[in-house]
């Protein structure tokens, strides 16, 4: 079903999925707000997940929906990896996430709304799939799934509902040396069924959906995009 013209906001529209996703709701007619780090990058507003000060910013209550699709992903070791590079995966990942609910739900929770707010933060297939070298990563990811799950118990009745993709391996410049290397490249096509790297142009439909009225009744779910690498 198609639904009339909507207003939403992608944090980490840059590049990636983020820009996939805001390249197609403006393709299907929406209003986007695009927010990025790099402020410079396909004409996004200057924004860190991590600042309230940013988030306190938006004025989130004119929207229709949230995506938050900013990110970072270590690639160590648990020996190799310090405090310092674990604490930033977890700030950016999870505080930034944190902080996009905290935000939405009290923008939204006494306002008269036709629809509730719908936002969708970006998980990962790792959640479920360990990958050596990716812990800091997975623990992450994992924090942002229980952030949706814990958040649409506790926000039910306040004009809200949220939900997370859980990418798998999708061809990003986060991922694209891994799958240059030959045989990282064989060992997840022999893994992932479509037996290929996901492209955030399959990842983006998925993330419109979820922010769309044909998804009204799903809330606190976490939906996998990953070719059947987890299944």
């Amino acid at each position: 079903m198609k639904s009339a013209p909507k207003r939403y906001a992608v944090i980490g529209a840059g590049a990636g999925i983020g820009l996939a996703c805001a390249e197609m709701l403006l393709s299907q007619g929406h209003e986007v707000s695009r927010f990025d780090l790099d402020g410079a990058a396909a004409g996004c507003q200057r924004f860190d997940v991590t600042s309230e000060t940013d988030w306190h910013n938006i004025p989130l209550e004119q929207f229709d929906g949230l995506v938050v699709t900013a990110g970072i992903r270590s690639q160590q070791h648990i020996e190799a990896t310090s405090v310092e590079a674990f604490r930033q995966t977890m700030d950016i990942n999870v505080v930034g996430a944190f902080l996009a609910v905290r935000q939405a739900a009290t923008a939204v929770q006494h306002q008269e709304r036709d629809q509730p707010l719908s936002v969708v933060l970006l998980s990962s297939a790792v959640i479920n799939k360990s990958v050596p070298g990716q812990l800091a990563y997975s623990t992450s990811k994992a924090a942002v799934a229980a952030i949706v799950q814990n958040a649409a118990k506790e926000l039910h009745g306040q004009n809200i509902r949220i939900n997370a993709v859980a990418p798998g391996s999708i061809l990003t410049a986060m991922t694209e040396d891994g799958w240059n290397n030959a045989e990282h490249s064989q060992r997840m096509r022999s893994e992932i069924p479509l037996q290929r790297p996901g492209n955030p142009n399959e990842v983006a439909p998925i993330i419109a959906f979820l922010l769309s009225e044909d998804t009204s009744y799903v809330n606190g779910s976490i939906w996998p995009v990953d070719g059947g690498w987890t299944a």
